[in-house]
């Protein structure tokens, strides 16, 4: 069984990554969209995020390169053994069985309706092929393609224009591609302009797509998961998401504690800079997956009048990720902590993309998390 709870690579940046489509809902809010684009990170046009590597800066201890991070922050006497109420941290049944149902929907299988319309919500399979001034362009036309009407995976108006049709029929989709998306070609290679144009996209609604989830009983426990998680009843089940949701909201509760308890005298230059190249990197590449450029993405899905000003409103955010990154490092001077071989291991498949010193320091860190779970005072 998948593991829920395993730290993410990309961890140090875990705050400004929330922050992508499927999770904010593509748009920022009001206050986020209107935020002056000058702060103390500058412009997004002064960072090389374009050539981000994650192991930039780190050395093979999984530190950042030439920093004591005992020279930046204080930790609070009681550091390693951090006091945590045990209601804090104790998982609630509603969020036992919202991992339940993650898991159910793991194993779902899917049923083609075909004898009703397309509702907003539903998961439904087109073919499309696209074209501006009556010239198909590439990357505007797809079979099969499944897509969640009211998602906004599609440019706007794309998706509600689906709502309302039957499958078996063909129809044409009106759209205008918004400002500063990326041009296309078309089938000779000649440049099709996208930005700003109006476009057809006619559609063939193929089916409806249905899941349908696993009834949970004993014996499907027992066939799905016994064998490799040695988990062979619900009861057993629950008792299993009862423990990792507890590891996780005690992970999170002691570094939040320490967070809120320990003293930062400043933030390295180095460090901050990462995180800014990090997240800007991620929402560059993001961008090429969406026909963007970066302005084009935060200006239209994010919500942000430019990518400047949406760095201006992640400031204190990548801040609190730069204390973070310091403080497991600094814990780790003053307890002279080390990952396992074992804890590097775990993410040696990463090593390739990431580099090692990155996977080296996300080693580190469950192993600073390790020791300070298991000091913790929790009454």
């Amino acid at each position: 069984m998948k593991r829920i709870f395993t730290k993410a690579l990309c961890l140090v940046c875990a705050g400004a990554l929330a922050l992508s489509l499927a999770a904010c809902g593509g748009k920022a809010d009001s206050a986020a969209s209107s935020t002056a684009s000058s702060s103390a990170l500058g412009s997004a046009s002064d960072y090389d995020y374009q050539n981000f590597n994650y192991s930039d800066g780190l050395d093979e201890k999984g530190y950042w390169e030439g920093i004591r991070a005992l020279d930046y922050v204080t930790l609070p006497e009681d550091f390693a053994s951090v006091a945590i109420k045990r209601s804090d941290v104790e998982p609630t049944s509603e969020e036992v069985e919202e991992q339940i149902s993650n898991l159910l929907s793991q194993y779902s299988s899917t049923e083609h309706i075909t004898d009703r319309a397309a509702a907003d919500g539903d998961t439904v399979d087109i073919n499309y092929v696209g074209s501006v001034n009556n010239v198909e362009f590439t990357g505007g036309s797809a079979e099969n393609y499944d897509l969640t009407l009211g998602s906004g995976t599609f440019i706007d108006g794309f998706e509600d224009q689906i709502i309302g049709h039957k499958p078996g029929e063909t129809f044409d989709v009106n759209v205008t591609f918004p400002d500063g998306y990326s041009d296309s070609t078309d089938a000779n290679g000649n440049t099709v302009t996208l930005s700003g144009q109006k476009a057809v996209f006619t559609v063939t609604l193929n089916y409806i797509s249905e899941s349908v989830l696993p009834e949970l009983t004993d014996s499907w426990v027992a066939s799905t998961l016994g064998t490799s998680n040695n988990i062979y009843t619900v009861e057993a089940l629950r008792a299993y998401y009862q423990d990792q949701l507890y590891t996780s909201n005690l992970n999170t509760a002691v570094m939040d504690d320490l967070l809120e308890n320990s003293t930062f005298k400043s933030i390295p230059q180095q460090v901050m800079d990462y995180q800014v190249n990090q997240c800007l990197n991620y929402y560059s590449t993001l961008a090429g997956y969406y026909g963007y450029d970066l302005d084009g993405l935060v200006q239209n899905l994010l919500g942000y009048e430019n990518t400047d000003a949406m760095l201006a409103h992640l400031e204190s955010n990548l801040e609190d990720y730069s204390k973070e990154a310091l403080l497991y490092q600094a814990v780790a001077e003053s307890l002279d902590i080390a990952p396992t071989q074992e804890q590097i291991d775990t993410y040696s498949a990463y090593a390739d993309t990431y580099g090692q010193n990155y996977c080296t320091m996300v080693a580190l860190m469950d192993a600073v998390t390790s020791m300070l779970t298991s000091g913790a005072v929790v009454s």
